[in-house]
């Protein structure tokens, strides 16, 4: 079992300074019990000879290790689902001793490598310093009605701030904004450029972001708290998927089998552009020098996972299969879209297609949907209010 046989009381939010296994175990809520009991049912269809290593990472008070174990279980049931044989660490025959986390054998016989990896948007410690993390705390148990805040930390005070008048700064200044003005905007312009403060004490500065509740939730969050990192300076998201890509793309050496890396985004606001920013390069206007007429020509920088200077890169990988935080409160919401790499030098099964995918024609990207995670492992939208079925 992942998670501990005992009864459970405690229904409060989870705190800044808990880790992810903590809380799921302690939490008497109903929808942490779905998602346990997910989690449980999911890890019984794990190979039995895997099973004791997916409990340690689960259990291993490392939140990163946690999620990297949950999106692995989630793929790994997503595609048995679908009729695939997935062998865990397999050996690979070019002698490497590194082994991709499973070699997949599609319905119709066709085999391929898949890497799943949860890239972090900083490589900076997340958890900051203790007084700091009591101080955040605070956002985990009030809510406001039309916001959740992202919060970025930058130094360490000496002495504990007063969460009291942190939360009051925080509250008066969203009591201050217009939500539906704000959702606009971020929907326009996309995450980033939303309006934000920083509250400070002696030398941590905090930095808060405004992120609108969607106009159906308003009133219905039960915390604050929506995204905390630490360290200075924001990451595109496309950053990391694109870093992720290149830091896989040749761990193994070359393969006998097409290569599929699944990135699990987990940042915030990843957009297809993004996205494909992030496999062939950012969108650029080139101007022409001394044509002041010129309007310009769009193009990409050479500066893509698979386009570099030089052309196409990273060629053993033959596709990119995207999530934006895919976790279990997602399942019935994320589809994932599986990018065909067209420079691949070995083709990623074309049976894949049955997914949300994209590939290239005549140099165009073409974009076709598929069914959502949840469909698949055959989820209903209020699986995660039970006390609502039936």
């Amino acid at each position: 079992m992942i998670f501990s046989d005992i009864e459970r009381t405690d229904a409060g939010p989870k705190l800044s300074r808990e880790t992810e296994f903590g809380f799921m175990n302690r939490s008497a809520r109903p929808e942490i019990a779905a998602v346990r009991c997910l989690l449980e049912q999911l890890a019984g269809e794990y190979p039995a000879s895997e099973q004791s290593d997916l409990v340690s990472r689960f259990r291993s008070g490392d939140d990163a290790a946690y999620k990297s174990a949950e999106f692995e279980l989630i793929l790994h049931a997503t595609l048995r689902r679908r009729g695939y044989e997935l062998e865990p660490h397999p050996t690979l025959p070019n002698g490497s001793s590194a082994r991709p986390d499973f070699l997949v054998t599609t319905p119709d016989g066709s085999k391929f490598y898949l890497e799943a990896i949860n890239p972090s948007e900083t490589n900076e410690d997340m958890s900051g310093d203790k007084l700091t993390e009591q101080t955040l705390d605070v956002l985990s148990t009030h809510a406001h009605r039309n916001f959740l805040v992202g919060v970025k930390t930058r130094g360490h005070p000496k002495t504990q701030p007063s969460r009291k008048k942190f939360l009051q700064c925080v509250l008066r200044w969203l009591d201050g904004l217009d939500p539906d003005a704000v959702d606009k905007d971020v929907k326009e312009h996309g995450f980033g450029d939303q309006p934000t403060m920083t509250w400070r004490h002696e030398e941590l500065e905090i930095e808060v972001s405004a992120i609108p509740i969607r106009p159906e939730r308003r009133g219905k969050s039960e915390r604050l708290l929506g995204i905390h990192s630490g360290g200075a300076g924001w990451i595109s998201p496309k950053t990391p998927v694109r870093d992720a890509i290149r830091f896989k793309g040749t761990k193994y050496g070359r393969l006998d089998q097409p290569f599929v890396i699944a990135v699990n985004h987990d940042g915030y606001g990843l957009r297809r552009d993004d996205e494909v920013e992030a496999l062939f390069g950012d969108e650029v206007i080139v101007f022409q020098v001394n044509a002041p007429n010129d309007d310009g020509q769009l193009r990409r920088k050479p500066n893509g996972a698979w386009v570099g200077a030089n052309g196409p890169e990273f060629t053993r990988v033959s596709g990119a299969w995207i999530f934006d935080r895919l976790s279990p409160y997602t399942l019935t919401e994320q589809t994932g879209t599986l990018y065909f790499n067209p420079f691949a030098a070995n083709v990623a099964p074309l049976g894949l297609r049955e997914f949300a995918h994209a590939y290239g024609i005549d140099g165009q990207l073409v974009w076709s949907d598929g069914p959502t995670i949840g469909d698949i492992l055959g989820l209903t939208k209020d699986w995660l209010n039970p006390q609502q079925q039936g």
